[in-house]
């Protein structure tokens, strides 16, 4: 009886090497084939299932149970994970969802402040919800880099915009030079004027001079104090029927900003953190806002990094703002970093003064994040 068990035993076990050899075979025929060391002749091997062809599913073209007739064009104010909220034009706001073909054909999920054409399914109720056909080319947008495991993919912030207006603070939180240059190096990138709003100047006496050094390189700039009302007339102008993104680190009053542009916006306001000096973010998603004197703008979440967008160290060293009067390159040779190179002409104005040294060390701490 034993030796009939340890038989069955043998056998087993022989029967579970053959498979363990059997299955490293098929993953050695695969490796040989693919290196070019198997030619294509038929083999009795079976490859394993990881090493199939892949069946590809075709994405449907969301439009097939549309009729043409039926669809309309609206405005995108909100985004929300595969919905979005879209104004018609009566004024009614409706949700509709987004399918992965759209996604697909634009390369990009639909934002704030695009033109899109939506539409119920043929034959649907009239309370039936809304589907996003497509996304009406862009005039313009304010894009900044994805994740780094996402390969930088870009992000786009906002669509059809006319400028970008950033809001900073000197107190509460401090001034953050380094930010601010990322903005302007991002609206200057997408061909886009760039507005500093400097929120919150009742708590200060007087603008540092680092703070001028930023004002002289921007295309307007702007003092305001939602606690006074100070600038917010001049605000109002510059923002007057134009189609404005607000962006700004949190805590700089970006929504006790848009409350006074818009009262019935009614936006939840932050205070800023007491250990760190640093704001809580109250806005969670990017919003459209009309304007009651003309105008929208686009209120964004608090952003705490801005990347430099498709610009590498090069690119960075050639077109900094403020380096070069006119800006035009002026160092002696075309690849300089302006680090340590001989001949660099924005070492020798940093070294006399013409260039200040915070934004020089602005330049060095983009150049060093972006390597």
């Amino acid at each position: 009886m034993n030796h009939e068990l340890d038989n069955d035993q043998e056998e087993e076990h022989s029967g579970r090497s053959f498979r363990r050899d059997a299955r490293a075979r098929r993953v050695n025929t695969m490796e040989m084939w693919k290196r070019g060391t198997l030619d294509d002749r038929p083999i009795k091997e079976r490859w394993s299932r990881e090493f199939k062809k892949p069946k590809i599913k075709k994405i449907k073209d969301p439009s097939e149970k549309f009729d043409a007739d039926d669809s309309v064009e609206g405005l995108v104010v909100e985004v929300h994970r595969r919905t979005c909220v879209v104004r018609l034009p009566n004024g009614d706001s409706v949700n509709a969802t987004y399918r992965a073909a759209v996604v697909y054909e634009l390369k990009e999920f639909p934002v704030v402040g695009d033109q899109v054409i939506i539409a119920r399914a043929k034959n649907a109720e009239e309370d039936a919800p809304y589907s996003l056909l497509r996304v009406l080319p862009r005039k313009s947008a304010l894009v900044r880099p994805g994740p780094k495991d996402k390969s930088r993919r870009e992000l786009v912030l906002a669509a059809n915009i006319d400028q970008v207006v950033v809001v900073s603070s000197v107190a509460e939180p401090p001034f953050n030079y380094g930010f601010a240059d990322r903005f302007l190096l991002a609206a200057n990138l997408c061909n886009l004027p760039l507005v500093m709003v400097l929120n919150k100047t009742d708590l200060i006496e007087e603008i540092p001079q680092n703070v001028k050094d930023f004002i002289s390189i921007v295309d307007k700039f702007i003092c305001v104090s939602c606690k006074s009302g100070k600038g917010l007339d001049e605000l109002r102008e510059v923002l007057k029927g134009k189609n404005s993104v607000l962006s700004g680190k949190s805590g700089v009053g970006k929504s006790s900003l848009v409350n006074a542009l818009v009262p019935e916006a009614q936006l939840n306001v932050g205070e800023v953190r007491e250990l760190d000096g640093k704001g809580r973010h109250t806005t969670t998603s990017s919003s459209l806002f009309d304007l009651p004197f003309g105008g929208r703008i686009i209120d964004t979440p608090g952003i705490r990094e801005l990347g430099v967008v498709e610009m590498d160290g090069h690119d960075l060293a050639r077109s900094f703002p403020g380096f070069f009067p006119g800006e035009f390159f002026t160092c002696k040779y075309n690849d300089c970093m302006h680090i340590n190179e001989p001949g660099c002409d924005v070492l020798a104005r940093v070294e006399s003064g013409e260039i200040p040294k915070a934004r020089y060390a602005s330049y060095l701490r983009i150049l060093d994040s972006d390597e």
